[in-house]
């Protein structure tokens, strides 16, 4: 038996009984691991100021406290929660002819801080009640999109000969793209 490893037989060795069981790969097998693979060294496609990523907005309900004077000039604060910001608050105005005669916003401008701190500028106009987004800071670097405001309700806070304060709820949608 020199030269023999122990259990083994005069027979030659042969490369299939080396390797063992040397089943096939079935089609699926192979096209998992190709899959596989290629998730593993494919770069990741996300979003970013290179990729943009439109995106539907909802502005579930919005809070605005406003003080209109009497040439249609405003300021407000405003809290609320919408899709991508979470809760919110918001705070803007406009100059004079900022609001028309029905009541709806054509001009203005204002910022919204998202609940993770994140910022988005936005302006009003020039069709009533328009909120388009012109840019902002963290994941809303960029941004564009807008919504349309729906406004629910108005509650007269208070009134003066000069000015009119108002509570107003609002709702929104529209589409977001960061």
């Amino acid at each position: 038996m020199k030269g023999k490893l122990p259990g083994q037989t005069s027979e030659s060795l042969t490369v299939k009984k080396c390797i063992g069981n040397t089943r096939k790969l079935t089609p699926a097998t192979a096209l998992g691991l190709f899959a596989l693979a290629l998730c593993l060294v494919a770069p990741r496609a996300v979003a970013s100021l290179s990729n943009p990523v439109t995106r539907p907005l909802v502005v579930v309900e919005g809070h605005l406290t406003i003080t209109v004077d009497s040439t249609g000039a405003y300021t407000f604060t405003d809290w609320g929660w919408a899709t991508h910001t979470g809760l919110y608050y918001n705070s803007g105005s406009g100059g004079p002819g900022a609001l028309n005669q029905k009541g709806e916003f054509v001009a203005g401008s204002g910022v919204v801080i998202a609940a993770n701190g994140d910022t988005l500028e936005w302006v009003v106009g020039p069709t009533p009640n328009l909120v388009s987004y012109t840019g902002g800071t963290g994941r809303f670097l960029g941004v564009t999109g807008g919504f349309v405001a729906v406004i629910t309700s108005v509650t007269p806070l208070s009134s003066t000969a000069t000015t009119q304060t108002l509570l107003i709820t609002y709702e929104g949608t529209g589409t977001i793209t960061y």
